[in-house]
């Protein structure tokens, strides 16, 4: 996650925001990759592993739905004098549960009023399709969602423009009047350049208030 603060979300009088769209990894659930290796793998290791064997490219095409054994055995002809970053690379699929490390504090609440509220949900997210139909399991309130879309489903990945396009056609969405939240810099400003109102989410606490300041949640009472 980005700690930089991000811009507050200034709203015309004439339009109010009707739906919010939540990203999933480290927004309502942390994932850490490295915890999927972490006992089997040493830090330097993974490190190496992620920086110069370029793992964030290659878990993109997992992301984009490409199936993991291709990737894999592409994997491994790009890297022939490396099969130790291709074994790396296998367990952390084999072990991915592990790197979902918890839930991010504080969000539970705040998705549990937004639906008391009658706010309406969506998720917008980067995974591959599989193992997010076990991932899911893992925020309830995902069920009480109006709609998902999966990357991995869909063949598209923030931030290409084309995933915002589809999620906004699919559910009938305004941009001017859909927040989208995400702990990515990248995906804010794609969906910024396309008219969605954004909030980059670096905390509860920061989208809480967003949250009551466009008047999606009631100001809370003082005690």
């Amino acid at each position: 996650m980005n700690a930089q603060t991000p811009a507050a979300v200034s709203l015309p009088p004439s339009e109010s925001v009707s739906a919010v769209v939540l990203d999933y990894g480290n927004v309502l659930y942390a994932w850490e990759p490295m915890a999927a290796v972490a006992g089997y793998v040493s830090a330097e290791a993974w490190d190496e592993f992620v920086a110069d064997g370029d793992f964030l490219a290659w878990n993109e095409r997992l992301d984009l739905g490409e199936p993991f054994e291709q990737v894999l055995n592409d994997y491994a002809r790009a890297h022939p004098e490396r099969p130790d970053w291709v074994e790396i690379l296998a367990l952390y699929r084999e072990r991915f549960s592990a790197s979902l490390t918890g839930p991010v504090p504080g969000v539970a609440a705040v998705l549990d009023e937004l639906l008391a509220a009658g706010a309406a949900l969506y998720g917008l997210t980067n995974f591959d399709a599989g193992p997010f139909e076990r991932a899911r399991l893992l925020v309830p309130q995902l069920e009480r969602f109006t709609g998902i879309v999966v990357s991995g489903r869909e063949h598209l990945a923030k931030p290409d423009d084309a995933v915002f396009e589809l999620i906004l056609q699919r559910y009938d969405l305004e941009p001017g009047s859909t927040l989208f939240v995400d702990d990515s810099a990248v995906n804010i400003r794609a969906a910024d350049r396309l008219g969605l109102r954004t909030h980059h989410f670096t905390g509860a606490g920061r989208l809480r208030a967003e949250l009551v300041a466009l008047g999606l949640l009631p100001t809370p009472d003082r005690r």
